[in-house]
């Protein structure tokens, strides 16, 4: 699938392009931000590293899988802009050593603790609609499924989910919006 999707990148498949960004740049960011602890730089981060990308795609010679080419991507670019003077303004320590001591074959969105906050949040919504919101986002189910499953209407799974994400918003940080948008594409 990895090399399927390159190929198209290659070509010049803007769509393709589209869908590797769609599919990864929630999680990338994550990735970024459990390093460098600046939601917003690491947004700056990764699309630079997705517009690098695009603009170098014929020099690109991916060897393992693109998921992981990214993170190396991503990892490089916070090394990047280590070096750079605005770096000034950010406890370099810190980020190095986080660098240093997080391999990319070990990092795990699961052990997050923005994860933890997601769920603990979700884990506080009444019974059935924690129900109906995880057949939703987690199993991939549609309302007319949840309906059937449940045994109740598809109007009210539809109810409970804007419930739900009404709750979630109210109480998710920018960060954990982000952490949001990563479960609900996964």
């Amino acid at each position: 699938m990895d090399k399927l999707i390159w190929s198209k990148i290659k070509s010049g498949d803007k769509q393709a392009f589209r869908l590797l960004f769609d599919e990864h740049y929630s999680s990338l960011c994550l990735y970024a931000n459990s390093l460098v602890n600046n939601l917003e730089l690491s947004q700056d981060i990764v699309s630079d590293c997705f517009v690098r990308i695009w603009e170098r795609k014929n020099d690109i010679g991916i060897e393992s899988s693109i998921k992981h080419y990214l993170l190396f991507s991503v990892r490089n670019a916070i090394y990047s802009y280590l070096r750079s003077p605005e770096s000034r303004k950010t406890d370099i320590n810190t980020i190095i050593d986080k660098l240093e001591n997080t391999p990319i074959e070990e990092y795990n969105l699961e052990t997050d603790e923005s994860i933890l906050r997601v769920y603990k949040l979700i884990e506080e919504l009444p019974e059935q609609r924690r129900k109906i919101l995880e057949l939703a986002t987690f199993k991939g189910k549609s309302y007319k499924e949840i309906s059937e499953v449940l045994g109740i209407s598809v109007n009210t799974v539809n109810t409970q989910m804007t419930r739900a994400y009404r709750f979630l918003r109210d109480r998710l940080t920018t960060n954990d919006f982000l952490l949001w948008l990563f479960f609900q594409k996964n």
